[in-house]
């Protein structure tokens, strides 16, 4: 018998499958394909949420920092002119004890203690007018306190040398001062007040800021959280429909067990070579070669085609293994790759030889025109035992088989079949005695030193 496919022509389809899938994987949703084998949307709008999230942090530091700073100058500000109103009220102590000082010495003291004051309030006052400089109202307000000042001093200062002269009296610089004093440090107390309310709307305003920047920040981090998820969910189901896409292909040109058993396995041998007790089973169809040589070419794929599906379908619906076709002889394999319990193989392999001459025949009514009214005949022969199974050759090109005296003796035995006819080895016939079959003959056959008991079943 004549291969439909060898095993280099079987994996050179399958090397091909695997290329052009991997070059069409991303391509195939009209996107560019990046080297992560994401699509290249995916990783702008990743970019694009990661630089967000970046600004946005950088904005809450830089605004954080500003506040920082700018409640630092307040804070200092409120300090500054607290201090400013002590030493405002010390300078008009001094002056309390200048009028009521009669000694001379001690009297030039404390007017140089007064002139000293004077100098520490203008120059705080002057500090305060540079902390205040960004605020316009309170910086136009320092103004007149720093001039309200200066003039106050310089008056008591030309009293107190009238006074010194006794031109005027005590009374008199008391009634000049009277009530400007108090003025000048409610002036300051309303500056205080006024920082306070800066202070107080600054630091709303960062905890408006930070609040709205914690909201996008927390926004963003989970748009880019979702779009992680969304982007995992999409990636995924991409794989999901990629395995299932090449399962399906690959399924065209290996045994379908040996398929899942590949996509679910990462390990590279994924059939080790083992002992093993399957069923193998051998269908041919008698005179076909014979045949090829009287029809057209394409008749004869056609009846190929029809029978090798139909058949091919029948193995599965039994669990059957296609392990290979051999022109117009398949071979079937029972508890291989996947186990399959003894007696369930043998049952499962009875089943579908039963089912594939029922539909070998309805086949060959639909081809009796085709082929000038020829019948033509299905032979099939089953034996199981223990065998060696698993993947053979090197590691560039694997082929799963089973191989030895067991596979050889169920290839002999469809051999020597009676047309349309199943014949079982006595080793089947032992582990499901009540299979109805005709009474046992024993064959010589090739390769087997002695004869063989042998039962045959004849389908309905």
């Amino acid at each position: 018998m004549k291969f439909i496919m060898t095993d280099a022509k079987r994996m050179n389809k399958i090397v091909n499958l695997f290329q052009k899938k991997s070059l069409s994987d991303n391509t195939s949703l009209g996107l560019p394909a990046s080297i992560t084998h994401l699509p290249i949307w995916i990783i702008i709008i990743g970019i694009v949420l990661a630089l967000l999230i970046s600004i946005s942090g950088f904005m809450n530091i830089y605004f954080l920092n500003t506040s920082h700073h700018e409640i630092e100058k307040i804070n200092t500000s409120t300090s500054l002119a607290l201090s400013t109103q002590i030493e405002f009220e010390k300078q008009f102590t001094m002056l309390h004890y200048i009028l009521l000082e009669k000694d001379q010495l001690q009297y030039q003291t404390y007017f140089h203690k007064f002139s000293y004051q004077y100098t520490i309030v203008q120059n705080q006052l002057f500090n305060l007018k540079l902390l205040l400089k960004d605020f316009p109202n309170i910086h136009n307000k320092m103004n007149d306190i720093q001039k309200y000042h200066k003039d106050l001093t310089e008056l008591l200062i030309d009293e107190l040398f009238q006074y010194k002269d006794n031109l005027t009296t005590v009374d008199d610089v008391y009634s000049i001062i009277k009530g400007k004093d108090i003025i000048a440090i409610e002036s300051l107390n309303n500056i205080i007040s006024e920082i306070n309310n800066i202070n107080y709307e600054i630091a709303m305003k960062t905890k408006k800021k930070y609040f709205i920047l914690s909201i996008v920040s927390i926004s963003l981090i989970s748009i880019v959280t979702l779009s992680l998820v969304i982007a995992i969910l999409y990636i995924t189901k991409l794989e999901k429909k990629f395995i299932f896409n090449i399962g399906k292909q690959l399924s065209s040109y290996l045994p379908i067990q040996l398929v899942q058993l590949i996509l679910r396995q990462e390990k590279q041998e994924v059939v080790p070579i083992q002992k093993k007790f399957i069923t193998v089973c051998f269908t041919d169809i008698e005179g076909f070669t014979k045949l090829t040589d009287a029809i057209e070419p394409e008749i004869v794929a056609e009846i190929l085609n029809d029978y090798l599906s139909e058949m091919t379908v029948v193995a599965h619906k039994y669990n059957g293994t296609v392990d290979k076709f051999l022109g117009d002889g398949i071979m079937i394999l029972f508890g291989a790759p996947n186990s399959m319990p003894t007696a369930i193989q043998i049952e499962n392999a009875m089943t579908m030889a039963v089912e594939m001459q029922t539909i070998f025949k309805m086949l060959n009514d639909k081809w009796k025109i085709k082929i000038n009214n020829n019948i033509l005949h299905l032979r099939i022969g089953i034996h199981c035992g223990m065998t060696t199974v698993g993947s053979f050759g090197p590691p560039e090109r694997l082929s799963f088989t089973a191989i030895g005296k067991i596979v050889n003796i169920a290839f002999r035995l469809q051999q020597l079949c009676n047309s349309d006819g199943i014949l079982i080895s006595e080793d089947v016939k032992n582990i499901m005695p009540q299979i109805p079959v005709n009474e046992g003959i024993a064959l010589n056959v090739k390769g087997i030193d002695k004869p063989l008991e042998v039962y045959s079943i004849q389908s309905n």
